[in-house]
């Protein structure tokens, strides 16, 4: 589980930021004076100030498999007792 856990915040820190950047950039235009690096730097002083937004960008990978394998096991736990 402890893998699972740094694969996630490694890809929280390393490739979410840039996804976010893309996608809003796609989606809503490009950004005035924003860029990928800014984005990162957002994200990294953001960590360091304990802005709740930039725990959860970091964490979420993580929390979003989590939840995967949690609702997993029920759906196999309630279809063996079903059963």
């Amino acid at each position: 589980m402890l893998w699972l856990l740094g694969a996630g915040v490694a890809a929280g820190l390393l490739l979410l930021p840039a996804v976010i950047y893309v996608a809003g950039a796609l989606l809503l235009g490009g950004y005035e004076g924003g860029s990928v690096a800014g984005q990162y730097g957002s994200i990294y002083r953001g960590l360091a100030g304990g802005n709740w937004s930039s725990w959860i960008v970091v964490l979420g990978p993580f929390l979003l498999i989590l939840l995967y394998r949690a609702l997993l096991a029920w759906w196999r736990r309630s279809a063996s007792l079903a059963g």
